[in-house]
């Protein structure tokens, strides 16, 4: 009865598994050179790259089946009415006197004259501005007399407009006051400074004025002032020289999510790609730069790259979304740097720049305007692994009653059509994870060799290795009781002294068995 009592937590552990019975044909896994007692099936599974990869990872195969893991994410998005802004404008004063001069002792009769000149609109981004549509802003207008008259005063700015009419505003100076204001809000009005399409930045007005005698004199000199301001300006379109402007890519980071899981990485991409891709409403286009881009790998170091200036092409018409791309890899760029060896991370920051490298140049702008930088790094599996460590955990449960136990006796059998070398050891754990056995002793790990590979690193056959571990009845009965998991570590490197590649037929098939005899009679039954 000890026997079968020993053998129903085994066949509970089996059963209670999600391996199928069909799954367990250990086809090449002989067994016919032990004697028998109880010997089981644990294992048979194919594990591809794929099977290594989370869910949610992104991985591409190409023609020949090489594949190619990829991360990807938007790396920024800018409007432009965040980034680019109009300041308040101060335009200096201005003061007119009558254009023919008079001097009269007491004067009661009427003066009609008028006055034309422009501000100019500057900021210190050098921008040459057309047309200004404003979404919001506030006019204002201060006007002083030294007349000693009544004044009516029409204030016009020709070329600012709302709904095909020019602004014009009339105000009142009534003596003995000095002086009086105008006010406009904004919205709606466009305001053209070409001057007819022969300069930039220019905002002509014109000032029409009738002087009322009061009795009091006119002498030469009397003149009229304005001076205006345009303040909390916000544009909903802008077009021209747009100066120079600088967005900031804030530093951000990018987990390459394969490489967070293993325990050590060294590992040498053969051809690694960085793939920008720009989206584009912006009415011009901007240089992208990376001012700082470098890779942190498992063991905290990391290593920097010398990343190239990408140009993004700008939309040519209002509304356009302009889609582009670019290519960064080890034929125009020292991105191999950043990926040898691979980092857990890549940190990054930069900046776009706005007509950095030139000064003139037509463009424009919705305050709706946006660009997108998306960044897809592309890491084919066409490497050279010095050093690739990884871990696997199984709950796993041993049977206790070990007074009739001998010895338990593991057999596995491993097929290989990956081009990488894999060093592999068991080691039990309890309930807290701590290690209490391993299933080689010491150093010692299960070797199977890389398939061989053709001339290009693709793998072009299998290597095969059966091995087999016991544990004796001493070893055995003082850890049974404690082990709850089971970890399986493998150590990978490639034995080519070139890069090989992975491809989507590539596998290792493990083949897993274990035998327990037992030292029992027909009494213990």
């Amino acid at each position: 009865m000890k026997k079968l009592l020993f053998f129903i937590p085994i066949f509970y552990l089996f059963s209670s598994g999600c391996i199928k019975k069909s799954d367990l044909k250990l086809d090449h896994v002989t067994i016919s050179d032990w004697t028998p007692d109880w010997a089981l099936p644990l294992l048979n599974t194919t594990l591809t790259l794929r099977n290594l990869l989370k869910p949610n990872d992104y991985v591409s195969i190409d023609g020949d089946g090489l594949y190619s893991l990829h991360y990807d994410g938007k790396l920024f998005s800018a409007k432009a009415s965040d980034f680019i802004s109009i300041p308040d404008q101060n335009f200096p004063q201005k003061r007119f006197t009558l254009t023919n001069q008079v001097s009269i002792p007491s004067f009661t009769g009427t003066i009609n004259d008028s006055f034309s000149s422009n501000f100019t609109y500057t900021d210190t981004n050098g921008s040459r501005l057309e047309h200004l549509a404003f979404k919001n802003g506030h006019l204002n207008i201060e006007l002083t007399c030294s007349f000693n008259q009544d004044v009516a005063i029409t204030v016009i700015f020709p070329n600012l407009i709302r709904n095909g009419v020019p602004f014009q505003a009339l105000a009142n100076i009534n003596y003995p006051e000095i002086s009086t204001g105008i006010d406009l809000d904004l919205p709606d009005y466009m305001l053209d400074m070409t001057a007819g399409g022969t300069t930039q930045n220019s905002i002509p007005y014109k000032v029409r004025y009738t002087i009322s005698g009061t009795g009091q004199p006119i002498i030469p000199g009397n003149s009229i002032s304005i001076i205006a301001s345009i303040s909390n300006l916000k544009f909903s379109f802008i077009d021209g020289y747009l100066g120079r402007y600088t967005i900031p890519l804030p530093q951000d980071t990018i987990s390459l999510n394969i490489f967070n899981s293993a325990l050590s990485t060294n590992i040498f991409l053969e051809n690694p790609k960085v793939n920008l891709l720009f989206s584009n409403s912006f009415g011009l286009g901007m240089q992208a730069s990376f001012d700082s881009l470098y890779g942190i790998t498992s063991t905290g170091a990391y290593v920097k790259t010398i990343f190239p200036n990408v140009t993004i092409a700008g939309a040519t018409t209002p509304g356009q979304v302009l889609e582009s791309s670019y290519t960064v890899d080890k034929t125009n760029s020292t991105i191999q740097n950043i990926f040898n060896p691979a980092p857990n991370k890549i940190i990054y920051s930069g900046h776009l720049g706005i007509n950095s490298s030139s000064s003139s140049g037509y463009s424009y702008l919705l305050d709706t305007s946006t660009v997108q930088v998306s960044l897809d790094a592309e890491l084919p599996a066409y490497f050279k692994i010095i050093d690739f460590s990884i871990q696997d955990t199984t709950k796993l449960i041993f049977p206790k009653d070990t007074n009739i136990l001998n010895k338990a006796e593991f057999k596995m059998l491993i097929t290989n059509s990956f081009a990488i070398q894999s060093a592999i050891q068991l080691y039990f754990a309890d309930s807290n994870y701590h290690v209490v056995d391993s299933l080689m002793q010491g150093t010692n790990l299960t070797v199977i060799g890389g398939a061989p590979v053709d001339a290009n690193g693709k793998s072009t056959g299998t290597t095969s290795s059966l091995s087999t571990f016991v544990l004796g009845h001493d070893r055995y009965s003082k850890m049974a009781s404690k082990v709850r998991n089971v970890f399986t570590r493998a150590n990978l490197k490639t034995t080519n002294p070139n890069s090989v590649q992975i491809h989507s037929s590539d596998h290792v098939q493990i083949k897993l068995g274990i035998r327990f005899l037992l030292n029992a009679t027909s009494t213990d039954l």
